[in-house]
């Protein structure tokens, strides 16, 4: 199994109008277009013909015509020539759906899953998209580990002065990894204390669970009394997909929710979105700038000096290799990690080209 086999979101659904749109994944070039009547087709993004750019081009019915010569392909990539109508040509094509307001892409061929969304009982409040410059590893571990939230986050997690007494569990199977922390919240103004319900004493839930196919994490966050007898007022759960442009760069998309015990709460979520939409920004911004910074974007784990936060990164790391990238040996060589039973992985099939 090979990265592109896993569904990956690329655009929001409403980006993708009459115009195609250029879009890159795992180094390749695409492009994502939508028909006259609502199908939504993805194209390697060259003509096969003189490799003219067929984002470049517009689409005039159910294909999509290259601005070049006026070659028209349609959505298995069956191309087209005016000049010359018994000619033949094949664009590399791949599945698309469109869900939860995205358009997704995987090759064509693949029997891998669309990934859950869980989110019953929870409001839908948007979506978000940023560019991380950095590898799929550091991306993830930057996302997996709540150590860095006392000091780089102004919302969500732990007070600094009581991080020694955060408790951290990690569990972990073949293709899942949990880590749950629970201490003192850090300390927020008293307007977000009044709407999360997030009282003085309280503590912070934060859970995440790791999935691999494609890499994304479910995010849970809560407050609650230190004995768990009270909880906060408002839940939050968003899913981050992490969706690698190429070796260097990667694409994280979010998708939010949250549930409230507020009376009335359903009618106020048009209010509360905005707020929520510009929190979550915020705080995906400051990863970045983490991240960015960081002196040294090798993956290798070799040398630091890792800590019960850090246990994480080992995992994912093994579950990149084996689960997304379909590699059966352990990529975090000389770290304690969990020794799963190795699963049986047939090799990856190429997308095909043209269909029938």
């Amino acid at each position: 199994m090979a990265e592109i086999d896993h569904w990956h979101p690329l655009i929001s659904g409403r980006e993708l109008r009459r115009k195609p749109v250029a879009v890159r994944l795992l180094g390749h070039d695409l492009v994502l277009f939508r028909t006259d009547t609502g199908e939504v087709g993805a194209l390697e993004d060259m003509c096969p013909h003189r490799r003219s750019k067929l984002s470049t081009g517009t689409v005039v019915g159910d294909r999509l015509r290259c601005q070049y010569h006026a070659w028209t392909f349609d959505l298995k990539g069956n191309g087209e020539s005016p000049a010359t109508p018994k000619m033949r040509a094949c664009a590399a094509s791949y599945e698309t759906r469109e869900a939860f307001g995205y358009v997704w892409v995987r090759a064509r061929g693949s029997n891998v899953p669309f990934p859950e969304f869980d989110v019953a009982g929870f409001t839908r409040i948007g979506e978000l998209r940023h560019l991380l410059p950095a590898p799929l590893e550091l991306a993830l571990d930057n996302f997996t580990e709540i150590e860095h939230t006392t000091i780089n986050h102004h919302t969500f997690g732990h007070d600094l002065g009581d991080i020694a007494g955060v408790t951290v569990r990690t569990e972990a199977t073949p293709e899942r990894v949990l880590v749950n922390t629970v201490g003192p919240t850090k300390r927020i103004n008293w307007i977000k204390r009044l709407f999360f319900g997030a009282w003085r004493g309280f503590h912070f839930h934060g859970h995440s669970y790791t999935a691999f196919s494609p890499v994304h994490v479910r995010f849970d966050h809560w407050w609650a009394s230190p004995d768990n007898t009270r909880q906060g007022l408002v839940r939050w759960r968003i899913f981050i997909f992490f969706v690698p442009e190429d070796a260097d760069d990667t694409r994280v998309i979010s998708f939010m929710y949250a549930k409230s015990r507020w009376p009335g709460a359903s009618l106020g979520w048009p209010l509360i979105r905005a707020f929520y939409m510009h929190e979550t920004d915020r705080e995906i911004r400051r990863d970045i700038n983490l991240v960015s910074n960081l002196a040294d974007k090798s993956v290798g784990l070799e040398g630091l000096k890792l800590s019960r936060f850090d246990k994480v990164m080992g995992l994912t790391r093994d579950r990149i290799e084996r689960v997304y990238r379909g590699k059966p040996e352990r990529a975090a060589r000389g770290t304690e990690t969990c020794a799963p039973e190795l699963v049986k992985l047939g090799e990856a099939q190429p997308p095909r080209a043209c269909l029938e």
